[in-house]
């Protein structure tokens, strides 16, 4: 610095700053807010926490999926997946459908066919005037 100058009238230099701040550099903003380190952190560790546990329930609702149907389900961050799964869930798409068997299958009312090797004459009589009554 000069001696002969106000040091008002200076404009501080990168050396100015680093004696006043104890940064070198320019001077920070003073419009610019900042979140101490600590509060940093604990959101940050609070939000990876959050990422884990959705992380494990995603893993559970997989198992729960057939191992036929586990490729079906799109990579997606943990929670767009566990909304994914439950609606597709909902929708049925991992339930079993039953086979259809025999020729009435499609048919509305198609009564299945009933074993006469084993009856009694009695018992033939009885279920076919059942049948035609």
């Amino acid at each position: 610095m000069d001696p002969n100058k106000n040091p008002e009238d200076q404009t501080p230099t990168p050396d100015t700053n680093q004696q006043q701040n104890g940064t070198p550099g320019t001077a920070p903003d003073k419009g610019e807010k900042t979140v101490p380190y600590a509060r940093f952190q604990a959101v940050n560790d609070a939000k990876k926490q959050a990422e884990e546990t959705l992380t494990g329930i995603v893993a559970e609702l997989v198992e729960d999926i057939p191992e036929d149907m586990r490729d079906i389900v799109p990579d997606l961050p943990p929670a767009a997946k566990i909304t994914w799964i439950r609606n597709a869930t909902k929708k049925g798409l991992f339930t079993a459908k039953a086979p259809e068997s025999g020729p009435d299958a499609k048919r509305p009312g198609g009564k299945p066919t009933i074993d006469t090797a084993g009856m009694s004459p009695t018992q033939l009589i009885e279920l076919g005037l059942k049948a035609h009554a």
